[in-house]
């Protein structure tokens, strides 16, 4: 008996989560913006449950990371095989996240039209942490994007990462996602930002 032949379409849609990886050279460009300054307080505009969180120069921070935002475009519109009329990409904003133990960054989302965020210090006990963490779901200290729509067998709605130095995550901004808490002693230190399609 002969097997007949189906032929058939495949659809991208859903949420573009993108990720990649910054090096040496421009985390530490990234590093030199990020400081404790109690005059750019930025809490008041953010989801997160943290004690220290700032503004940083979205200037200074764009043309790190410009390469990175255009390559998501173009990898955005291969995705979805549609034409983005997008002119300009603009950092409306840019903050960096001072994380401690037993913080939290509830399910939230962001502005504009893109966001992201980049990891430039994870504590040095957090994967014996991960790794002693007995759970059927993330795990401390995991980023975790999420869908609106229900799981079912054929449909993920989750993704959770357990970010290293120098991982960037750009995504729409209406994405939904959360940071679990960590026990381990230091700081995680995050850059997240919105940006414009203009």
């Amino acid at each position: 008996m002969k097997d007949n032949v189906i032929n058939y379409k495949f659809f991208h849609w859903g949420p573009f989560l993108y990720q990649s990886s910054l090096n040496k050279e421009e985390i530490k460009k990234v590093k030199l913006l990020c400081k404790k300054d109690k005059k750019k307080d930025y809490r008041k505009n953010l989801a997160g449950l943290l004690k220290q969180e700032y503004s940083i120069d979205k200037d200074k921070l764009f043309p790190i990371l410009s390469a990175y935002f255009n390559s998501y475009v173009k990898a955005s519109i291969e995705h979805y095989q549609i034409k983005v009329d997008a002119k300009e990409l603009i950092l409306e904003s840019a903050w960096v996240n001072y994380m401690s133990k037993f913080e939290i960054n509830p399910l939230h989302v962001h502005t504009e039209d893109l966001s992201f965020v980049l990891f430039l210090k994870v504590p040095k006990n957090l994967m014996e942490e991960v790794n002693k963490t007995v759970s059927h779901n993330s795990r401390p200290g995991s980023v975790n994007f999420i869908n609106e729509l229900k799981n079912n067998n054929f449909h993920i709605i989750e993704h959770s990462f357990m970010p290293t130095v120098g991982d960037l995550f750009i995504f729409p901004s209406t994405l939904h996602h959360y940071v679990n808490s960590f026990k381990s002693n230091g700081e995680r230190v995050s850059v997240s930002g919105n940006l414009i399609l203009k």
